[in-house]
Protein backbone atom coordinates (compact mmCIF):
# COMPACT_ATOMS: atom_id res chain seq x y z
CA UNK A 1 0.00 0.00 0.00
CA UNK A 2 1.13 3.54 -0.75
CA UNK A 3 -0.92 6.60 0.09
CA UNK A 4 -4.53 5.48 -0.09
CA UNK A 5 -4.20 2.80 -2.76
CA UNK A 6 -3.12 -0.82 -2.82
CA UNK A 7 -1.14 -2.20 -5.73
CA UNK A 8 0.84 -5.15 -7.01
CA UNK A 9 4.53 -4.82 -7.84
CA UNK A 10 7.66 -6.90 -8.25
CA UNK A 11 9.44 -8.06 -5.10
CA UNK A 12 11.54 -4.96 -4.51
CA UNK A 13 13.64 -6.52 -1.74
CA UNK A 14 14.60 -9.42 -3.99
CA UNK A 15 15.71 -7.19 -6.85
CA UNK A 16 17.55 -4.80 -4.53
CA UNK A 17 19.75 -7.55 -3.10
CA UNK A 18 22.51 -7.17 -5.68
CA UNK A 19 22.54 -3.40 -6.23
CA UNK A 20 21.02 -2.09 -3.01
CA UNK A 21 18.36 -0.19 -4.96
CA UNK A 22 15.76 -0.87 -7.67
CA UNK A 23 17.19 -1.21 -11.17
CA UNK A 24 15.78 -1.23 -14.67
CA UNK A 25 16.15 -5.03 -14.89
CA UNK A 26 13.11 -5.51 -12.64
CA UNK A 27 10.27 -7.19 -14.56
CA UNK A 28 8.13 -4.11 -13.81
CA UNK A 29 9.94 -1.12 -12.37
CA UNK A 30 8.83 0.29 -9.04
CA UNK A 31 10.99 2.41 -6.75
CA UNK A 32 9.80 2.88 -3.15
CA UNK A 33 12.50 5.54 -2.67
CA UNK A 34 10.48 7.78 -4.98
CA UNK A 35 7.56 7.85 -2.57
CA UNK A 36 8.32 11.43 -1.48
CA UNK A 37 8.30 12.40 -5.16
CA UNK A 38 4.81 10.92 -5.47
CA UNK A 39 3.69 12.43 -2.14
CA UNK A 40 4.61 15.92 -3.30
CA UNK A 41 3.21 15.25 -6.77
CA UNK A 42 -0.17 14.43 -5.25
CA UNK A 43 -0.50 17.73 -3.38
CA UNK A 44 0.89 19.76 -6.29
CA UNK A 45 -1.45 18.07 -8.79
CA UNK A 46 -4.44 18.68 -6.54
CA UNK A 47 -3.42 22.32 -6.12
CA UNK A 48 -2.94 22.69 -9.87
CA UNK A 49 -6.46 21.42 -10.51
CA UNK A 50 -7.85 24.33 -8.50
CA UNK A 51 -6.16 26.67 -10.98
CA UNK A 52 -6.23 24.82 -14.30
CA UNK A 53 -8.82 22.67 -16.03
CA UNK A 54 -6.86 19.41 -15.89
CA UNK A 55 -9.32 16.76 -17.03
CA UNK A 56 -7.27 14.51 -19.32
CA UNK A 57 -3.84 13.42 -18.11
CA UNK A 58 -1.15 11.12 -19.42
CA UNK A 59 1.54 9.09 -17.67
CA UNK A 60 3.78 7.98 -20.56
CA UNK A 61 6.05 5.64 -18.53
CA UNK A 62 3.63 4.13 -16.07
CA UNK A 63 5.30 0.96 -14.72
CA UNK A 64 2.99 -0.33 -11.99
CA UNK A 65 0.72 2.69 -12.44
CA UNK A 66 1.24 3.80 -8.84
CA UNK A 67 1.60 7.50 -9.66
CA UNK A 68 -1.70 7.75 -11.51
CA UNK A 69 -3.39 5.50 -8.97
CA UNK A 70 -2.43 7.91 -6.22
CA UNK A 71 -3.75 10.86 -8.20
CA UNK A 72 -7.07 9.03 -8.48
CA UNK A 73 -7.10 7.98 -4.84
CA UNK A 74 -5.99 11.22 -3.19
CA UNK A 75 -6.98 14.12 -5.47
CA UNK A 76 -10.36 15.63 -6.20
CA UNK A 77 -12.23 13.66 -8.91
CA UNK A 78 -13.18 14.79 -12.38
CA UNK A 79 -10.25 13.69 -14.53
CA UNK A 80 -9.27 10.66 -16.58
CA UNK A 81 -5.89 9.19 -17.50
CA UNK A 82 -4.15 7.41 -20.33
CA UNK A 83 -1.12 5.37 -19.30
CA UNK A 84 1.62 3.96 -21.53
CA UNK A 85 4.34 1.38 -21.16
CA UNK A 86 6.37 -0.57 -23.69
CA UNK A 87 6.68 -3.52 -21.31
CA UNK A 88 3.75 -5.97 -21.70
CA UNK A 89 4.18 -7.11 -18.09
CA UNK A 90 3.86 -3.51 -16.90
CA UNK A 91 0.75 -2.97 -19.01
CA UNK A 92 -0.92 -6.05 -17.55
CA UNK A 93 0.11 -5.17 -14.00
CA UNK A 94 -1.08 -1.57 -14.33
CA UNK A 95 -4.44 -2.82 -15.61
CA UNK A 96 -4.74 -5.16 -12.62
CA UNK A 97 -3.89 -2.34 -10.23
CA UNK A 98 -6.48 -0.07 -11.81
CA UNK A 99 -9.10 -2.78 -11.49
CA UNK A 100 -8.30 -3.66 -7.88
CA UNK A 101 -8.71 0.01 -6.91
CA UNK A 102 -11.94 0.51 -8.85
CA UNK A 103 -10.68 3.03 -11.42
CA UNK A 104 -11.47 1.14 -14.63
CA UNK A 105 -13.92 3.82 -15.77
CA UNK A 106 -11.27 6.55 -15.49
CA UNK A 107 -8.07 5.01 -16.85
CA UNK A 108 -6.83 3.28 -19.95
CA UNK A 109 -3.46 1.53 -20.37
CA UNK A 110 -1.85 1.24 -23.81
CA UNK A 111 1.22 -0.78 -24.77
CA UNK A 112 3.82 0.89 -26.94
CA UNK A 113 6.67 3.36 -27.19
CA UNK A 114 5.87 6.51 -25.22
CA UNK A 115 7.27 8.83 -27.88
CA UNK A 116 4.96 7.43 -30.54
CA UNK A 117 1.90 7.06 -28.32
CA UNK A 118 2.13 10.59 -26.95
CA UNK A 119 1.56 11.83 -30.49
CA UNK A 120 -0.95 9.25 -31.71
CA UNK A 121 -3.10 9.11 -28.57
CA UNK A 122 -3.39 12.90 -28.40
CA UNK A 123 -4.69 13.40 -31.94
CA UNK A 124 -8.35 13.30 -30.98
CA UNK A 125 -7.88 15.11 -27.68
CA UNK A 126 -4.81 16.86 -26.34
CA UNK A 127 -3.58 16.13 -22.83
CA UNK A 128 -4.01 18.79 -20.14
CA UNK A 129 -1.38 17.24 -17.88
CA UNK A 130 1.59 15.06 -18.81
CA UNK A 131 3.64 13.46 -16.05
CA UNK A 132 7.03 12.43 -17.41
CA UNK A 133 8.86 10.30 -14.86
CA UNK A 134 11.52 8.22 -16.65
CA UNK A 135 14.32 6.01 -15.42
CA UNK A 136 17.22 8.36 -16.21
CA UNK A 137 16.91 11.33 -18.53
CA UNK A 138 13.61 12.73 -19.82
CA UNK A 139 15.35 14.14 -22.91
CA UNK A 140 14.19 11.50 -25.45
CA UNK A 141 10.53 12.01 -24.51
CA UNK A 142 10.30 15.76 -24.10
CA UNK A 143 9.40 16.85 -27.62
CA UNK A 144 6.63 14.28 -27.91
CA UNK A 145 5.30 15.26 -24.49
CA UNK A 146 5.14 18.94 -25.42
CA UNK A 147 3.50 18.26 -28.78
CA UNK A 148 0.85 16.09 -27.14
CA UNK A 149 -0.33 18.87 -24.86
CA UNK A 150 -3.13 21.36 -24.90
CA UNK A 151 -1.42 24.61 -25.87
CA UNK A 152 -3.47 26.74 -23.52
CA UNK A 153 -2.60 26.31 -19.87
CA UNK A 154 -1.61 22.68 -19.80
CA UNK A 155 0.85 21.43 -17.18
CA UNK A 156 3.96 19.32 -17.73
CA UNK A 157 5.75 17.57 -14.85
CA UNK A 158 9.27 16.29 -15.56
CA UNK A 159 11.59 14.15 -13.44
CA UNK A 160 15.28 13.50 -14.14
CA UNK A 161 17.40 10.93 -12.30
CA UNK A 162 20.65 11.14 -14.30
CA UNK A 163 22.21 13.22 -11.55
CA UNK A 164 25.91 12.46 -12.26
CA UNK A 165 25.37 14.04 -15.67
CA UNK A 166 23.46 17.04 -14.35
CA UNK A 167 25.66 17.62 -11.29
CA UNK A 168 28.98 18.04 -13.08
CA UNK A 169 30.48 14.55 -13.20
CA UNK A 170 29.87 14.37 -16.95
CA UNK A 171 29.50 17.98 -18.17
CA UNK A 172 29.90 17.11 -21.85
CA UNK A 173 27.07 14.61 -21.63
CA UNK A 174 24.98 17.34 -20.00
CA UNK A 175 25.80 19.62 -22.92
CA UNK A 176 24.69 16.93 -25.37
CA UNK A 177 21.50 15.98 -23.53
CA UNK A 178 20.40 19.28 -22.04
CA UNK A 179 22.20 21.94 -24.06
CA UNK A 180 24.28 23.26 -21.17
CA UNK A 181 27.41 22.41 -19.20
CA UNK A 182 26.91 21.04 -15.70
CA UNK A 183 29.10 22.03 -12.77
CA UNK A 184 30.53 20.39 -9.66
CA UNK A 185 29.80 22.79 -6.82
CA UNK A 186 28.16 22.88 -3.39
CA UNK A 187 24.88 23.75 -5.15
CA UNK A 188 25.12 21.25 -8.02
CA UNK A 189 21.60 19.94 -7.47
CA UNK A 190 20.27 23.46 -8.02
CA UNK A 191 22.25 24.02 -11.21
CA UNK A 192 20.97 20.59 -12.30
CA UNK A 193 17.40 21.77 -11.89
CA UNK A 194 18.10 25.01 -13.69
CA UNK A 195 19.67 23.10 -16.59
CA UNK A 196 16.53 20.96 -16.80
CA UNK A 197 14.28 24.04 -16.70
CA UNK A 198 16.30 25.75 -19.43
CA UNK A 199 16.11 22.61 -21.56
CA UNK A 200 12.32 22.41 -21.24
CA UNK A 201 11.83 26.12 -21.96
CA UNK A 202 14.00 25.96 -25.07
CA UNK A 203 12.30 22.78 -26.31
CA UNK A 204 8.92 24.44 -25.84
CA UNK A 205 10.09 27.52 -27.70
CA UNK A 206 11.34 25.40 -30.60
CA UNK A 207 7.78 24.06 -30.90
CA UNK A 208 6.19 27.54 -30.72
CA UNK A 209 5.08 26.91 -27.14
CA UNK A 210 5.98 28.45 -23.81
CA UNK A 211 6.92 26.73 -20.54
CA UNK A 212 6.88 28.62 -17.26
CA UNK A 213 8.31 26.88 -14.16
CA UNK A 214 5.77 26.63 -11.36
CA UNK A 215 7.33 24.38 -8.73
CA UNK A 216 10.50 22.34 -8.26
CA UNK A 217 11.68 19.52 -6.03
CA UNK A 218 15.17 18.24 -5.30
CA UNK A 219 15.48 15.13 -3.15
CA UNK A 220 17.62 12.04 -2.84
CA UNK A 221 18.77 11.00 -6.34
CA UNK A 222 16.42 13.02 -8.53
CA UNK A 223 15.07 16.43 -9.47
CA UNK A 224 11.58 17.32 -10.64
CA UNK A 225 9.96 20.43 -12.11
CA UNK A 226 6.41 21.45 -13.01
CA UNK A 227 5.66 23.84 -15.90
CA UNK A 228 2.68 25.70 -17.24
CA UNK A 229 2.70 25.03 -20.98
CA UNK A 230 1.12 27.66 -23.19
CA UNK A 231 1.22 29.00 -26.72
CA UNK A 232 2.69 32.44 -26.03
CA UNK A 233 5.80 32.83 -28.14
CA UNK A 234 6.23 36.36 -26.82
CA UNK A 235 6.46 34.95 -23.28
CA UNK A 236 9.23 32.60 -24.39
CA UNK A 237 11.02 35.54 -26.01
CA UNK A 238 10.88 37.45 -22.72
CA UNK A 239 12.32 34.46 -20.87
CA UNK A 240 15.57 34.96 -22.79
CA UNK A 241 16.56 37.55 -20.19
CA UNK A 242 16.43 34.85 -17.52
CA UNK A 243 18.69 32.42 -19.35
CA UNK A 244 22.29 32.65 -18.31
CA UNK A 245 25.25 31.09 -16.55
CA UNK A 246 25.84 30.09 -12.94
CA UNK A 247 29.31 31.00 -11.68
CA UNK A 248 31.19 29.55 -8.72
CA UNK A 249 34.52 30.45 -7.13
CA UNK A 250 35.96 27.60 -5.02
CA UNK A 251 38.53 29.94 -3.50
CA UNK A 252 36.05 32.17 -1.66
CA UNK A 253 32.83 30.13 -2.18
CA UNK A 254 31.07 33.03 -3.91
CA UNK A 255 28.44 32.25 -6.55
CA UNK A 256 26.20 34.27 -8.82
CA UNK A 257 24.09 34.22 -11.97
CA UNK A 258 24.73 36.17 -15.15
CA UNK A 259 22.17 36.67 -17.91
CA UNK A 260 23.27 35.63 -21.38
CA UNK A 261 22.10 39.06 -22.48
CA UNK A 262 24.80 40.59 -20.25
CA UNK A 263 27.76 38.45 -21.31
CA UNK A 264 29.02 41.22 -23.55
CA UNK A 265 29.62 43.17 -20.34
CA UNK A 266 31.75 42.29 -17.33
CA UNK A 267 30.17 39.19 -15.78
CA UNK A 268 32.03 39.39 -12.47
CA UNK A 269 30.07 41.31 -9.82
CA UNK A 270 31.82 44.14 -8.02
CA UNK A 271 31.80 42.24 -4.71
CA UNK A 272 33.92 39.44 -6.18
CA UNK A 273 36.62 41.46 -7.91
CA UNK A 274 38.91 41.38 -4.88
CA UNK A 275 39.12 37.57 -5.05
CA UNK A 276 41.88 36.27 -7.36
CA UNK A 277 40.47 32.74 -7.43
CA UNK A 278 39.54 31.12 -10.74
CA UNK A 279 35.81 30.81 -11.41
CA UNK A 280 33.94 28.04 -13.21
CA UNK A 281 30.46 28.09 -14.68
CA UNK A 282 27.44 26.00 -15.62
CA UNK A 283 24.94 26.67 -18.37
CA UNK A 284 23.26 28.07 -20.25
CA UNK A 285 20.55 27.54 -17.66
CA UNK A 286 17.50 29.15 -16.06
CA UNK A 287 18.37 31.96 -13.64
CA UNK A 288 14.85 33.11 -12.73
CA UNK A 289 12.46 32.16 -9.95
CA UNK A 290 11.81 28.47 -9.33
CA UNK A 291 8.32 28.71 -7.84
CA UNK A 292 4.90 30.23 -8.28
CA UNK A 293 4.20 31.38 -4.72
CA UNK A 294 0.42 30.99 -4.90
CA UNK A 295 0.80 27.39 -6.09
CA UNK A 296 3.22 26.72 -3.22
CA UNK A 297 0.66 28.05 -0.74
CA UNK A 298 -2.11 25.91 -2.23
CA UNK A 299 0.04 22.77 -2.27
CA UNK A 300 1.17 23.36 1.31
CA UNK A 301 -2.43 23.64 2.46
CA UNK A 302 -3.26 20.34 0.79
CA UNK A 303 -0.29 18.70 2.46
CA UNK A 304 -1.60 19.78 5.87
CA UNK A 305 -5.03 18.38 4.96
CA UNK A 306 -3.70 14.96 3.87
CA UNK A 307 -3.05 12.85 6.97
CA UNK A 308 -1.38 10.09 4.92
CA UNK A 309 1.54 12.29 3.93
CA UNK A 310 1.40 15.05 6.54
CA UNK A 311 4.54 14.09 8.50
CA UNK A 312 6.70 13.64 5.40
CA UNK A 313 5.51 16.46 3.19
CA UNK A 314 4.29 19.32 5.40
CA UNK A 315 7.76 20.28 6.77
CA UNK A 316 9.18 20.12 3.25
CA UNK A 317 6.43 22.37 1.91
CA UNK A 318 7.00 24.87 4.71
CA UNK A 319 10.68 25.11 3.78
CA UNK A 320 9.82 25.52 0.11
CA UNK A 321 7.35 28.30 0.93
CA UNK A 322 10.05 30.12 2.91
CA UNK A 323 12.64 29.92 0.15
CA UNK A 324 10.47 30.55 -2.92
CA UNK A 325 10.84 34.35 -2.84
CA UNK A 326 14.64 33.97 -2.75
CA UNK A 327 14.88 31.31 -5.44
CA UNK A 328 16.42 33.62 -8.04
CA UNK A 329 19.88 33.20 -6.47
CA UNK A 330 22.03 30.14 -5.66
CA UNK A 331 21.86 28.74 -2.17
CA UNK A 332 24.91 28.64 0.13
CA UNK A 333 26.02 25.43 1.81
CA UNK A 334 27.10 26.64 5.25
CA UNK A 335 29.23 23.58 6.04
CA UNK A 336 31.13 23.92 2.77
CA UNK A 337 31.53 27.65 3.37
CA UNK A 338 33.00 26.95 6.81
CA UNK A 339 35.39 24.39 5.32
CA UNK A 340 36.57 27.00 2.83
CA UNK A 341 37.28 29.57 5.54
CA UNK A 342 38.43 27.21 8.30
CA UNK A 343 35.44 27.91 10.54
CA UNK A 344 33.30 25.75 12.79
CA UNK A 345 29.69 25.94 11.61
CA UNK A 346 27.15 27.28 14.10
CA UNK A 347 23.51 26.26 13.86
CA UNK A 348 21.52 27.50 10.89
CA UNK A 349 19.01 29.05 13.28
CA UNK A 350 21.74 31.28 14.75
CA UNK A 351 22.94 32.34 11.30
CA UNK A 352 19.42 33.07 10.09
CA UNK A 353 18.60 35.08 13.21
CA UNK A 354 21.82 37.12 12.96
CA UNK A 355 21.45 37.87 9.24
CA UNK A 356 17.80 38.78 9.68
CA UNK A 357 18.81 41.18 12.43
CA UNK A 358 21.24 42.79 9.99
CA UNK A 359 18.37 43.45 7.59
CA UNK A 360 19.05 40.65 5.12
CA UNK A 361 16.48 38.27 3.69
CA UNK A 362 17.32 34.66 4.53
CA UNK A 363 15.68 31.24 4.60
CA UNK A 364 16.52 27.57 4.70
CA UNK A 365 16.42 25.62 1.43
CA UNK A 366 14.98 22.20 0.75
CA UNK A 367 17.85 21.54 -1.66
CA UNK A 368 20.26 20.87 1.22
CA UNK A 369 19.77 20.59 4.96
CA UNK A 370 22.92 22.65 5.59
CA UNK A 371 22.03 25.35 3.06
CA UNK A 372 20.46 28.81 3.16
CA UNK A 373 19.24 31.30 0.59
CA UNK A 374 19.99 34.93 1.29
CA UNK A 375 20.49 38.28 -0.37
CA UNK A 376 23.55 38.80 1.84
CA UNK A 377 26.92 38.65 0.04
CA UNK A 378 29.12 35.71 0.93
CA UNK A 379 31.56 37.85 2.94
CA UNK A 380 28.66 39.05 5.11
CA UNK A 381 27.68 35.44 5.76
CA UNK A 382 31.28 34.59 6.68
CA UNK A 383 31.39 37.58 9.05
CA UNK A 384 28.11 36.41 10.56
CA UNK A 385 29.50 32.94 11.21
CA UNK A 386 32.55 34.44 12.92
CA UNK A 387 30.37 36.75 15.01
CA UNK A 388 28.07 33.94 16.07
CA UNK A 389 31.01 31.72 17.03
CA UNK A 390 32.57 34.58 19.00
CA UNK A 391 29.32 35.29 20.80
CA UNK A 392 29.03 38.83 19.49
Amino acid sequence: MEGRVTFLSADVDYYCTRHGQPTSDMPVFYNPRMRLNRDVSVVVFDALRSRYSLEHMCEPLTGTGIRTLRYFGECSPGFSAVMFDNNPLAVELARQNIERNGFTDRARVVKGDARTLLLSESRARRFDYVDLDPFGTPAPFLNSALLSMEGRHGVLAVTATDMPVLCGVHPRVALRRYGGLSLKSPFSNETALRLLISFVIRAAGANDLSAQPLFVLSADHYIRAWFEVGSSRSHTNRQASEMGLAWYCPRCADSWFTSLMDLCRDHVPERHKSCPGPVSFAGPLWTGMLYDSSLVDAAEQRAFNNSDILKRVAPLMSTIRAECSLSDRPYLDIHQLCDTYGLVPPSLEEIIEFLTGQGYLVSRTHFRSTGIRTDAPVDAVVDTIRSVRNGE
